[in-house]
């Protein structure tokens, strides 16, 4: 799944940024925090801390998405029988990692067996049962490195 970054609340975020940095520069410079520091030093890390987390976001999403349309241009399909479905405990925003048992048979590799671990959205469990078939993205390089599709 790509990560989607909602640029609409950027500019919220680029004023916040904007307003902490113009405001070290406004206040005096004997002015303090409550613990004593200077209060310019403390609006200028709060204006860096805040650009800090959005790019690293923004960075982190952009490259995310690289890797996923690399692995979808390079991969090669193939479809996977599920042989077994159970829950790994672990929930990644509300939804579940499952742990999968899938026979695959790849167009480039014998079939086999690979044991996989991925997010599953609660919309789409009930594709994902024992039995069916799914479509799967294989490593050219490597027949047990797969991506659920």
């Amino acid at each position: 799944m790509r990560s989607v970054i909602n640029w609409s609340v950027m500019p919220v975020f680029g004023l916040l940024i904007v307003g902490f940095i113009i405001a070290g520069f406004l206040v005096s410079d004997d002015a303090k925090t409550d613990d004593g520091y200077p209060l310019d030093i403390f609006f200028w890390a709060m204006g860096g801390f805040f650009a800090l987390i959005i790019g690293s976001l923004v960075l982190y999403s952009n490259l995310t998405n690289r890797k996923r349309a690399l692995i979808e241009k390079t991969w090669y399909d193939a479809p996977a029988e599920i042989l077994e479905v159970s829950e790994t405990g672990t929930y990644i925003n509300n939804q579940p990692r499952l742990k999968f048992l899938l026979h695959v048979r790849s167009p480039v590799h014998p079939p086999c067996d690979v044991v996989h671990k991925q997010v599953i959205p609660l919309t789409l469990l009930a594709h994902f049962s024992m039995g069916n078939t799914v479509n799967v993205k294989v490593n050219p390089e490597n027949p047990e490195d797969i991506l659920l599709v």
